[in-house]
């Protein structure tokens, strides 16, 4: 009896199994097979939304390697500007070094910093126990808050924003959290997504008084007038000026407007986004199974290139490039 039970789960298990068989993307045409321009000279081991960690050390940026910096272990780049790189660990450990890598500056926090913004001596950090802080590197802490706990987050982590006399916090519950830089108090919080796992903000940036904000749920749109919203699951979120483009998890690419209203649409059957990025007025998405989808801003001239040895390998897109594993593809 036990021995017929045993059996007939095992054939349910194996009829569910094989009804649930993964398909993948296969276009109708391919435009050319495409060969990687020059060699990393080491494979990408981490990456955030800022740069890429390559296994000898070095960092991977938009503009490509920084030669005169080698990263510690476990320590990954969150940010650069003028002349100075911002570097994190696993244990709340920041630091900013010169050009040369000499360190300027250190500080432990309470967790692991996932993200910053700099504005002079200001920093502003979203940590991974969802504390939102404000640190001074002369003065120290100027404000901390720490949120609802967050169960999960990946490694598009939006970083905040300064705008005048305000700074946004993105947070890895869901929220935008904005202070005063005048008193350090609260402003305003606005829910974006109310998910229980993965729900941090994986997009942030401003255009002249819009906020676009997003999760991996939804895409909110702010302006002093009105707020927009969609609702969809979101791989990733770029900006033009007078556009958004979203890539779902679906393989449907859509274009709205500042208001979120839609524009365009194309849908890739059973695509896989995994990078993507802007480059001379065309859309760069790389797929995950090896393919390279290359599209004007109308969604409409699309060509599909095949890459070589691309296939779930770990990757990074730059200003006009493509790194993938130890491979570098300059985008057409």
């Amino acid at each position: 009896m036990m021995k017929q039970v045993l059996l007939c789960l095992f054939c349910l298990f194996f009829f569910i199994a094989c009804g649930t068989k993964r398909q993948y993307f296969q276009p109708s045409q391919v435009d050319g097979v495409l060969k990687h321009s020059k060699n990393l000279q080491a494979k990408i081991v981490d990456w955030n939304l800022v740069s890429a960690k390559l296994s000898n050390g070095k960092a991977l940026v938009k503009d490509g390697i920084i030669d005169e910096l080698k990263l510690e272990k476990n320590f990954i780049l969150l940010n650069y500007q003028n002349g100075e790189l911002i570097l994190a660990d696993n244990d709340g450990n920041l630091k900013i070094v010169d050009s040369f890598s000499n360190e300027v500056y250190s500080s432990n926090f309470s967790a692991a910093v996932l993200s910053v913004a700099v504005d002079g001596d200001d920093l502003a950090l979203v940590l991974a126990d969802n504390s939102i802080v404000l640190v001074n590197r002369n003065s120290g802490i100027q404000f901390s808050r720490t949120l609802a706990q967050a169960v999960g987050q990946d490694n598009r982590m939006a970083s905040p924003l300064f705008l005048d006399n305000i700074i946004v916090y993105p947070t890895l519950d869901g929220k935008l959290v904005i202070i005063s830089r005048v008193d350090f108090k609260i402003v305003k919080d606005v829910i974006v997504s109310a998910e229980s796992f993965f729900n941090n903000i994986i997009h942030l940036s401003a255009i002249n008084d819009t906020l676009i904000v997003a999760t991996a749920k939804k895409i909110i749109v702010v302006n002093p007038l009105k707020t927009f919203y969609l609702e969809t699951d979101i791989k990733d979120v770029l900006v033009a000026p007078d556009s958004i483009f979203i890539l779902q998890k679906d393989g449907v690419i859509i274009k709205t407007d500042l208001d979120l209203q839609k524009i365009a649409q194309q849908k890739f059957e059973f695509a896989l986004f995994t990078k993507a990025s802007i480059f001379q007025s065309h859309l760069y998405v790389l797929e995950k199974t090896g393919y390279l989808i290359k599209t004007d801003f109308n969604l409409q001239n699309i060509q599909i290139f095949k890459l070589q040895d691309a296939v779930d390998k770990m990757s990074f897109m730059g200003n006009g490039a493509l790194y993938y594993g130890e491979k570098i593809l300059d985008l057409l």
